[in-house]
């Protein structure tokens, strides 16, 4: 049923599409820009397709939830049955309110591990079902969380972490590590080899080795601080781990977010736009301080990246929504005023692990940490995310405590995730920025 709507959603944003194309037609067969009225329809059309985007997202996350609930209960059944699935399921719902209400370790230890390599087996195409049983989840928990919360629960709120970090969704190479977190250095690609071409027998091989320098990848502390009144804490109606969920991991991760778009490296994770990204030929300008990205620009940007890089399977936008929407009117021909639209509506989005719309055939994210259209502004990314590594130390932990607030009757939640991150072949991915020079 989730899937219907979803499909009648995108067929929808395709009908809406379709008639922004007109209105786009219209003013490129008569060679004038539009009036006043038209960008007003423009303007409307684009509210429309992101108003049908957001509950497009808003069903995805409810259908993966139901999805991962399936999948697991159906996993779970296999190994106890379908009473003892129902049984288990009874005792982790319970005993995650008892934790929150005070048993056990004050600490809950979240493993994020699973849900992230089931959401990197669903960018191959895998259900949800088959990326489960790929990822060989057999740690069923039947009450306890001293070692940790049910797999269901970790699924749960890794999936509004995703929801709210481009980064998580992006296919970036990701690296978990123990939680000792000491500094972790990989090498960093300063320069390809190149070969030489050998015309006769008996000559000796030459060409250029590779040169690599290092990064060093740290382990940044991000938390969050939320608390509870007790009362909602004992009613059985309250949703304990939705609660975590939505105020604490999707929190953390916001912020996580902001500083592997734009960190600086010192203190902080190095961002993408932060770092020194030079893809084949240098950052892509715009061609002027106040112009909007081009179809050529957005050819120049692509091409920018060595063409492994682009057919890697990991080429993909990164950009803004309002630069996104910008980019909707962009055509193949004329300057890219005339033609097919570059962008293409996705009708799949939440089908098919969400897949996003695309720019000239590569997948298009967005994070509200890009910058708008404007003089100097670097606006979009482009290439092969693989070549930046994210690193996560242990797990996403959430403490507890009733002490902070005793006066007023409340419980206070502290989450804390470790995070860092780099670019580790900075001619993997480039930048367009909207400039001149």
């Amino acid at each position: 049923m989730a899937n219907d709507n979803i499909r009648s959603l995108n067929e929808a944003r395709q009908r809406v599409w379709n008639e922004a194309n007109r209105l786009l037609d219209d003013v490129a067969r008569q060679k004038r820009i539009m009036s006043g009225v038209e960008e007003q329809q423009w303007t409307r059309y684009n509210e429309r397709l992101d108003e049908i985007d957001n509950v497009i997202q808003d069903l995805v996350q409810r259908d993966k939830r139901a999805e991962v609930e399936g999948a697991t209960r159906e996993a779970l059944e296999r190994v106890v049955g379908p009473i003892g699935a129902t049984t288990v399921e009874r005792q982790q719902g319970d005993s995650l309110r008892r934790w929150a209400l005070g048993e056990g370790p004050n600490e809950l230890r979240i493993d994020l591990t699973h849900p992230m390599r089931v959401a990197e087996l669903r960018r191959t195409g895998m259900s949800v079902a088959e990326a489960e049983r790929e990822a060989r989840v057999m740690n069923w928990d039947t009450g306890s969380l001293a070692s940790g919360v049910p797999t269901k629960t970790a699924s749960e709120l890794y999936q509004l972490m995703a929801a709210s970090c481009a980064m998580l969704s992006l296919p970036t190479t990701k690296v978990m590590t123990p939680d000792g977190g000491g500094a972790m250095k990989i090498p960093r690609v300063n320069a390809h080899a190149i070969a030489t071409q050998v015309s006769g027998q008996g000559t000796t091989l030459a060409g250029t080795d590779p040169t690599f320098l290092s990064m060093t990848l740290d382990a940044y502390k991000y938390g969050e601080l939320v608390r509870i009144s007790n009362e909602a804490l004992q009613d059985a109606s309250f949703d304990v781990a939705q609660f975590l969920g939505g105020n604490i991991a999707r929190a953390v991760s916001r912020l996580v977010s902001n500083d592997l778009v734009l960190g600086t490296g010192s203190g902080q994770p190095q961002g993408v736009v932060t770092a020194a990204l030079v893809g084949s030929n240098g950052t892509i300008p715009t061609g002027g301080s106040l112009i909007t990205p081009s179809y050529e620009n957005i050819v120049d940007l692509v091409y920018s990246v060595n063409g492994s890089y682009r057919a890697s399977g990991n080429a993909a936008f990164l950009m803004r929504d309002v630069t996104a929407a910008q980019v909707r009117k962009l055509r193949d021909g004329a300057g890219g005023t005339l033609g097919a639209p570059l962008w293409s509506p996705s009708q799949v989005q939440g089908i098919q692990s969400g897949e996003p719309g695309q720019l000239l055939g590569y997948p298009v994210y967005t994070d509200p940490a890009m910058a708008s259209c404007a003089s100097n502004a670097k606006i979009a990314v482009f290439g092969d995310w693989s070549a930046y590594f994210l690193r996560q130390v242990g797990p996403l932990v959430i403490e507890r405590s009733a002490d902070v607030f005793f006066g007023s009757d409340e419980t206070a939640f502290r989450g804390k995730w470790r995070v860092d991150g780099d670019v580790v072949d900075l001619t993997a991915l480039n930048i367009m920025r909207q400039n001149v020079t």
